[in-house]
């Protein structure tokens, strides 16, 4: 007999069955919106750090290029005051035509000018850059810290001329007066070179201010292609207030006051230099989260929780294709880059490695991945990466310093590090980003440089200032070793002759000569060097303690020296062989002037050119 219930007991079995499905059905349409809502919160906080974390990659690859760019203005500076702290202004023409080549070492520079100490406009190179500059008042520099470079700008270099940052380096006097400066004005068009090639997307932007005023110095691109709005301060407040609150590096969200769009912005001072550089990346760019469909999560709540889960899976999958594409863009612009970018965990074991970095170091990703990075170190480096990995591990950021690696072959390579941890939402180390730079070429300019401030262009041999230098060392070295040390003044005869008769051609290809005979015949501890015309002084150390043997042994290469010399030089049907007269001064210990030494020299050499004279009858002997 089937049971029988009330009717008002199955009434409210039915009430009862409908309110717990109701309540079963709202607690998991509650719990599905909740998850729904939290694994979207999540991925929008993902996506914002993936947003700071790619413009801040891009800030870091151009401020190591800025870098570059205006450490090679830094050098030319230093070595032009260096240059020209000694010369009377304005300079001679044999010193302007060394500085016109130190400029073609770095062709970046729009024009190179000297003051003196009033702010007098002295020299200006090129000649044919355009009108007389309008240079930085000298009271507005602060000059006394000779030891920085001054930046000033930007502003038109002239009347229609280009926008210009100045950079100064003043000299003084002995008695620490100011005695003049030199100043070097750099086209902001030039940092063009910088920003290039690197992938903005359609409406990122990238700028260069001053740390000062935030002055806009250069942005990449430029709205409508116009470079209004140079040398102006108006920025927004959130980049006022996160430059006050850390000046070295950071991130804000706000609409730029150039073209008015919104963006996630990174920004970061250049390294040793007055200069800010930012990055922003359009908020368009990147996925808004769960907030286009809530309305529809909230309006279906109770209607059908398929409908929920279905919502919330194409939400998923639309935020994963936004993070996709925001990926790929990031790979695109790690794989396009010429810098190498390496991922290693904390433990220094390789998780990504881009084709740059192939073709640095020579090895394939497959080659690297899952290795340990000390595979790249030369042994005399290994110390290196236990240290870096040691600070990596506790948070720090390693800015960029110059080492040394090792490419497949074996060769060491030098190169430009930056290394920064990689943390997750709580801050925990996972990893770590490298960034490596080739400077081989970088070297090779600088090396060129100081070759042209030490170096005699035609001879390559020592010029007069690295020859006092050579000469201040072995004085200070008699007096520690109490051996005896000789200059050794040597001067052709006849070169003014074969100049006039045959040309300067004809004379140069004699001093290189000349040059490579004296190297021949002296010692590889001795120095050679070309004090100017067809005048060499050889240096020679270690000639014994005593005085009767250290002039038996300068005497020797006097005699060497001469009979090298004395053999013809012969071109064709040019037939040179007048010799040289030598001239010696032996020293030891002693505090003696270093002209005074060379000029001691000079005189024995005229007192050997006039015996020579006497011995051959006044024959040929000038």
């Amino acid at each position: 007999m089937p049971i029988r219930f009330a009717p008002g007991v199955r009434d409210a079995s039915r009430r009862s069955l409908v309110l717990v499905a109701a309540i079963v059905t709202s607690v998991v349409a509650a719990l599905v919106v909740s998850l729904a809502a939290v694994s979207l919160w999540q991925e929008r906080v993902r996506q914002r750090e993936r947003a700071a974390a790619a413009t801040q990659n891009l800030a870091r690859l151009m401020d190591g290029r800025v870098g570059d760019l205006l450490g090679r203005v830094d050098m030319l500076l230093r070595l032009v005051a260096v240059r020209v702290q000694d010369q009377p202004l304005p300079v001679s023409p044999d010193l302007g035509r060394e500085i016109l080549a130190m400029m073609k070492a770095v062709p970046i520079v729009h024009r190179l000018c000297l003051t003196d100490g009033q702010g007098r406009l002295q020299s200006v190179w090129p000649a044919s850059a355009g009108a007389t500059p309008d240079l930085p008042d000298v009271d507005r520099l602060d000059w006394r810290r000779s030891d920085e470079v001054l930046q000033s700008g930007p502003f038109r270099s002239a009347a229609g001329g280009p926008w210009v940052l100045v950079y100064s380096l003043p000299w003084h006097t002995a008695a620490g007066r100011l005695a003049g400066m030199v100043h070097v004005e750099l086209a902001v068009d030039e940092f063009g070179a910088v920003f290039k090639g690197i992938d903005l997307g359609r409406t990122g932007a990238a700028t260069l201010r001053t740390s000062d005023t935030l002055a806009l110095v250069y942005r990449h691109p430029w709205p409508e292609g116009s470079q209004a709005g140079v040398g102006r301060s108006e920025v927004s407040t959130q980049l006022r207030q996160a430059v006050q609150a850390a000046p070295g590096q950071g991130e804000y969200v706000a609409v730029t006051a150039v073209d008015g769009i919104p963006r996630i912005n990174a920004y970061r001072r250049v390294q040793g230099h007055p200069l800010y550089l930012l990055v922003g990346l359009p908020e368009t760019d990147f996925p808004k989260g769960w907030n286009r469909v809530d309305a529809s999560v909230l309006g279906l709540a109770l209607a059908a929780i398929v409908v929920a889960f279905l919502t919330v899976l194409s939400l998923l999958q639309r935020s994963r294709r936004a993070i996709d594409l925001m990926e790929g863009r990031c790979e695109a612009i790690v794989n396009s880059s010429r810098d190498a970018i390496i991922s290693t965990t904390p433990e220094g074991l390789v998780t990504s490695w881009n084709p740059a970095a192939e073709a640095l170091f020579g090895y394939r990703a497959d080659e690297m991945l899952g290795q340990p990075m000390v595979r790249i170190f030369p042994a005399d480096k290994l110390s290196e990466e236990l240290a870096l990995l040691e600070r990596l591990r506790q948070g720090e950021t390693i800015e960029p310093f110059e080492t040394e690696r090792l490419n497949q072959a074996g060769h060491r390579i030098p190169v430009s590090v930056a290394l920064s941890p990689v943390r997750d939402s709580l801050g925990r180390v996972l990893g770590a980003s490298r960034i490596a730079r080739d400077i081989t070429r970088q070297k090779a300019i600088e090396k060129e440089v100081r070759d042209l401030a030490f170096l005699d262009p035609l001879t390559r041999l020592p010029n007069r200032r690295m020859l006092m230098e050579r000469l201040h060392r072995a004085q200070e070295n008699t007096r520690c070793t109490g051996d005896h040390a000789a200059v050794v003044f040597v001067d052709l005869d006849h070169f003014k002759d074969l100049n006039d008769r045959h040309g300067h051609a004809v004379g140069d290809r004699l001093l290189t000569e000349v040059a490579a005979r004296l190297q021949a015949v002296v010692r590889e501890s001795d120095t050679v060097g070309r004090l100017g015309g067809d005048e060499f002084v050889i240096i020679c150390e270690g000639l014994g303690q005593a005085e009767a043997d250290a002039q038996h042994a300068a005497l020797a290469v006097r005699d060497k020296v001469q009979r090298a010399l004395g053999q013809p030089f012969e071109w064709g049907e040019v037939c040179h062989a007048h010799g040289a007269s030598v001239g010696i001064r032996l020293f030891c210990g002693g505090h003696e002037d270093l002209e005074q030494l060379v000029r001691d020299a000079d005189g024995d050499m005229y007192e050997d050119k006039a015996r020579r004279r006497g011995s051959r009858c006044g024959s040929d002997v000038g």
